[in-house]
């Protein structure tokens, strides 16, 4: 199946590298949300496709209120204020409540409309380490942790309602993605190099995959996505390519190959599919994510290394809401960046002349 693409301009600037962590930034207080300049690709005077939003970096950024009291204040306390401070994945649900999965907080919830921002660690009294991947959808939030080689299910508010791990034959999982209308969990299994089919509540149906670089096989994977009306799509990072596959794993097409040149790849990452069917993939080195039709082709792509808004110093997950909310984990510079898909506007129809 193909889905139409939107006539983005291709403006590829890729860049190799990744900078100096930037442990400094947490001096800064004040909300580094929107500002009024605005930030988009293509450059003017071409139509913009993609616009720079919001950058989340701590509570404050989402409106939470101080809580420290006025007697706290007197007494000179400080305030404890919820950091990202090394966002490794990140997912998005329908209500726009983002869910970060964090290095040193475990999973970090933030919630720009009700202006709330907590961590799951508020609820189990742990922090999950090393959360390389997470899928939400109305009801649960999965999350895979790459170091203790588990696949943890929650509901939305922190509460662990089951796991997989190594006697599950979960080893080293990275990405997630869920399909809550087929009651289906695809889990990329990162030692096995291999994805993992399983039912929301857990439960085993198959795998797709191993080692090698044909159809279908995979060499270091990472990220996962579900295609709507497709099946799924998966960053095969040692092979340098994206693979498709149908809801039942059958091997649909693939594109990608290693270089610096558009549409080309030296680490994918993290993958999501637009409201009009277009495939994003992070580049982890180029410190970009590109921007391809279903077929490959790349239309377009955004960012480059450094600090400002619009660059990234090593850029992992990705996910984009119904709306079109793209959101990107900022590995380095301890932040999500937040962009909008902006569809072309189509031509109305001449309207018909009237009668005499």
């Amino acid at each position: 199946m193909r889905i139409r693409s939107s006539s983005l301009l291709l403006t590829l600037a890729m860049v190799a590298g990744t900078g100096a962590c930037l442990l400094a930034q947490k001096a800064v207080t004040a909300p580094a949300v929107a500002t009024d300049e605005v930030l988009a690709w293509p450059a003017p005077p071409a139509a913009a496709r993609i616009k720079w939003v919001a950058e989340y970096r701590n509570a404050f950024d989402v409106g939470a209120k101080k809580k420290r009291s006025f007697l706290d204040r007197l007494a000179g306390k400080s305030e404890e204020v919820l950091w990202i401070e090394r966002p490794l994945s990140v997912a998005v649900d329908d209500m726009g409540v983002i869910f970060v999965g964090d290095f040193s907080r475990g999973i970090v919830v933030l919630d720009p409309t009700n202006k709330e921002a907590w961590a799951f660690s508020h609820v189990s009294g742990a922090i999950l380490p090393t959360p390389t991947g997470l899928a939400v959808d109305s009801k649960l939030v999965f999350a895979a942790s790459a170091n203790t080689s588990q696949v943890v299910a929650f509901d939305k508010k922190g509460r662990q309602l089951g796991v997989l791990s190594k006697a599950d034959g979960i080893n080293r999982p990275v990405g997630l993605a869920v399909d809550e209308a087929r009651d289906l969990l695809i889990v990329v299994n990162g030692e096995e190099h291999a994805v993992r089919l399983y039912t929301r509540t857990l439960k085993f149906i198959k795998t797709i995959g191993g080692r090698g670089s044909d159809e279908g096989l995979f060499n270091l994977p990472s990220y996962v996505c579900i295609v709507p009306g497709v099946g799924f799509a998966v960053a095969d990072t040692g092979n340098f390519r994206i693979q498709i596959f149908d809801f039942n794993g059958q091997f649909l097409r693939a594109f990608g190959k290693v270089g610096d040149m558009p549409g080309e790849f030296s680490r994918p990452k993290g993958i999501a599919v637009d409201p009009d069917g277009h495939l994003y993939v992070v580049d982890g080195t180029f410190n970009n994510f590109q921007v391809f039709n279903q077929d490959g082709r790349v239309l377009i792509s955004v960012g480059r290394a450094g600090v400002r808004r619009g660059q990234f110093q090593v850029p992992n997950g990705l996910a984009i809401d119904a709306k079109g909310a793209i959101y990107v984990s900022d590995q380095i510079n301890g932040r999500i960046q937040k962009f909008q898909y902006l569809p072309e506007e189509k031509e109305a129809p001449p309207s018909s002349p009237k009668p005499q």
